[in-house]
């Protein structure tokens, strides 16, 4: 992995985010949490305290679309580890390993392997990835949800269920209903009806954010494409137990909640949006997540950046109602090369909340050559004007 940090990529942050003045809220979903807003009162910025790097789990093996998590002052990594080829898996053969870190990224200890590939009985058969944990404090539980492909591509792609109680490192133990999501089913149900901003054509349930537990429900992002116009859409569902889905009531949008009607706003020739990471406090949820201007899928010369948007945190908004609010200025993270013919240059960010502090992780590919430096930057508030 990559070592030395680009000063333009430093310039870029900086210029972007810098602001002047100071609005201080304690948050809910993490007690003293310095909330985002803000940023669009100019008076805050974010600030690359490091970056995330590891020792891969084999050698020479690739491993992308991190995902984290806090508890008790230790951070939890969880990628895709990517396997040997194998005849009866003509996509993607992955699995997902965990590490540590106690020192906020600083050094990681070595990987374990949480869930490979034939965990379950049905549904991650070759791969599971681009995934989500949430620790549920009421049953110490810890809930791991991702993307999952059988053998043979049977079925496409859904969504898998893992659990583990303790720490989360180790393997997680498969839900017996694997695949809780079938390709298309819960995106079929958010777009039928008149006036949807998404088709009904619209499937591959995929990136889950686990975004909080409300009411006894677990809230949960996805996104969704369509093929025929190779759209991107961000979706919310919740679930009490990860195999019985709800689209409507408890303030979901019963719709897609972001798409093409709303980054166009942002994009020119935007064509929607596509993994994302979400936090919320008493007044608002944030939410980082991708943009683009020909599809869903890497396309050569193709605009790949995130944005970072936020809407009221009351029930969450129908795409094209002009409810979501992007931060005024530039692409929140750009490529640090954006002309590299690499392709979907920035990938996976992710919030990580750690008492009160915020910070943001992202891959970063557009060096080229199969390397990727990963940013970690921190929220920082100016203080002095408290």
């Amino acid at each position: 992995m990559t070592t030395q940090i680009s000063s333009r990529l430093l310039t870029a942050v900086w210029a972007n985010l810098i602001r002047v003045l100071i609005l201080a809220v304690p948050t809910a979903c993490a007690g003293d949490t310095k909330a985002p807003d803000a940023l669009w009162l100019n008076g805050a910025h974010f600030s690359q305290v490091g970056n995330i790097e590891w020792t891969p789990s084999r050698e020479n093996g690739v491993e992308q679309a991190g995902w984290f998590a806090v508890h008790g002052g230790t951070w939890y990594a969880f990628n895709r580890m990517q396997l040997p080829k194998a005849s009866y898996c003509p996509q993607d053969h992955d699995a997902v390993v965990v590490r540590s870190s106690k020192d906020r990224g600083r050094s990681w200890s070595t990987s374990s392997l949480a869930v490979e590939p034939g965990d379950s009985k049905a549904g991650d058969g070759c791969a599971v990835l681009d995934g989500s944990v949430y620790y549920d404090a009421k049953t110490a539980i810890w809930h791991l949800l991702a993307q999952c492909l059988d053998r043979q591509n049977q079925g496409g792609w859904g969504l898998c269920h893992y659990q583990k109680r303790g720490v989360p490192s180790g393997r997680f133990v498969p839900d017996p209903a694997n695949p809780v999501v079938r390709g298309g089913a819960l995106w079929s149900r958010i777009c039928a009806g008149t006036g949807k901003a998404c088709p009904t054509t619209t499937m591959d349930e995929g990136t889950p954010d686990i975004v909080e537990k409300k009411d006894g429900m677990y809230i949960v992002t996805i996104h969704g494409f369509d093929a025929a116009s190779k759209a991107g859409y961000r979706g919310v569902v919740a679930t009490a137990d990860f195999r019985r889905w709800s689209v409507a009531g408890n303030g979901l949008p019963n719709d897609a909640t972001l798409g093409p009607a709303d980054c166009r706003a942002w994009m020119a020739n935007c064509t929607g949006v596509g993994q994302s990471t979400t936090f919320s406090d008493p007044r608002y949820r944030y939410m980082v997540v991708e943009t683009m201007d020909k599809g869903l899928l890497c396309t050569t010369g193709q605009n790949w950046v995130f944005e970072l948007v936020r809407s009221s945190a009351g029930a969450w908004p129908r795409s094209g109602r002009n409810q979501w609010a992007k931060l005024p200025g530039g692409a929140f993270l750009a490529p640090i090369r954006p002309q590299s013919e690499t392709l979907c240059k920035v990938r996976y960010a992710r919030w990580i909340i750690d008492g009160a502090d915020v910070f943001l992780v992202y891959e970063d590919w557009s060096l080229g050559n199969g390397m990727v430096r990963r940013p970690l930057l921190k929220l920082i508030h100016d203080d002095n004007l408290r």
